[in-house]
């Protein structure tokens, strides 16, 4: 209860922040971002719909297809945190912090980027394209930072055909900020690779199984100074699984030996077959 209580209170002041750098540095100076955030954004220029009720309705189709393949608590708090976000905009009044439109794009870019770092960190996403983008990863294998860049790129175009290619420079800057600070705050690393010591080898390798559809290869070991028999885990997550990995792990063996190390890339068989 304390940690879902403790991923309730971070998710929810993480969307409030991207509402608010939204509101007050990206809007004001038609900055765009990527996403459904930036699908929103131009819904809400070019038909004056409030961007919070776009991004609510845009991500809506996007949870019922999440909930099948990425688990319903993953996708509860990805409600939840769209749901804050999309009040967020809708009650932040839309004014300009800076009528500088450099300053505002570094800012408000950093501020949204360090608040989707945090909210992914704590076990949940701001919806929209991280689903999608997880979905086939898990099916086809397909790279998560493929499919946003292609995102934001598109995003890109629609800016400069809509509002000139001088502001699209700025909303550039303010992409390429935001990933930037998400790979601060988290990782940059797509896939990553756990090696688990452990002597409770089948409780935690059901666990892991059970949480999401990975092969684990085991293998013997012995401990060196106990020379008790045990077992080592390996695994390849993506990033967005290891906050709950962790957690699985500390209660299914608080005593297991882990090493998390970033993988470049994978070749076989990723997932489990369906």
């Amino acid at each position: 209860m304390f940690r879902l209580s403790l991923q309730v209170v971070v998710i929810g002041f993480c969307s409030a922040l991207f509402g608010f750098a939204y509101n007050t540095f990206l809007i004001p100076h038609k900055l765009a971002s990527g996403g459904v955030s930036g699908i929103a954004f131009f819904v809400h220029h070019l038909f004056h719909i409030n961007t919070g009720l776009a991004v609510l309705i845009i991500n809506i189709p996007l949870f019922f297809l999440g909930i099948k393949h990425l688990g319903r608590k993953f996708i509860l708090l990805s409600i939840y945190s769209v749901v804050v976000l999309s009040l967020s905009l809708k009650f932040i009044p839309i004014n300009a912090v800076s009528e500088d439109i450099l300053l505002s794009s570094i800012i408000g870019g950093a501020l949204y980027g360090i608040a989707i770092g945090l909210i992914i960190r704590t076990g949940g996403s701001t919806g929209g394209t991280d689903i999608v983008s997880l979905i086939l990863s898990q099916k086809k294998n397909m790279q998560v930072g493929f499919l946003n860049i292609c995102m934001n790129l598109a995003v890109v175009a629609i800016s400069g055909i809509v509002f000139g290619w001088s502001i699209t420079l700025y909303t550039m800057i303010a992409i390429y900020v935001a990933g930037s600070a998400v790979d601060m705050v988290y990782t940059n690393q797509d896939k990553l690779t756990i090696m688990i010591v452990t002597e409770r080898y089948q409780e935690l390798s059901d666990a892991l199984l059970k949480l999401h559809a990975r092969g684990i290869t085991i293998t013997d070991a012995e401990g060196a100074y106990t020379h008790k028999p045990k077992k080592v885990l390996t695994t390849v997550i993506t990033k967005y699984q290891l906050n709950e990995t962790k957690h699985t792990i500390k209660l299914t063996d608080p005593q297991a030996f882990v090493n998390i190390t970033h993988t470049h890339d994978v070749m076989g068989r990723f997932r489990k077959a369906s």
